[in-house]
């Protein structure tokens, strides 16, 4: 039975091996005076309320948009059912006026018997 040599295991964090500098470690928000600190769970709890109010300021903003939108489109289609009237009494008068002048004409021509 021979026994195995334990392999050297890698360090979980690399080492630089120079004595003389400083272990780098997370950032800190230390700086800040104790009564601004806030938790993580504090800060992204503000984060979801603003979200929240900004998606609802969204929301209004769009149907606000569409609102005006439909407005525009239902003054649109009055304004084209309106030419169209008036396209088509301006038809209706040309005709009335051409059946005068066949009823004048065939009037004027009945005077001559």
């Amino acid at each position: 039975m021979t026994a195995k040599k334990p392999e050297p295991q890698e360090p979980l964090t690399r080492v630089s091996g120079k004595d003389w500098k400083m272990a780098k470690t997370a950032t800190r928000r230390s700086q800040m005076p104790n009564a601004l600190k806030q938790t993580y769970s504090e800060r992204m709890a503000k984060t979801k309320q603003l979200n929240v109010a900004r998606d609802m300021a969204k929301a209004m903003k769009q149907e606000k948009i569409d609102d005006k939108r439909r407005k525009r489109e239902i003054t649109a289609e009055r304004k084209k059912i309106q030419e169209e009237k008036e396209r088509i009494a301006s038809l209706a008068a040309k005709m009335s006026a051409n059946k005068l002048k066949r009823l004048k004409k065939k009037a004027g021509n009945l005077k001559g018997r």
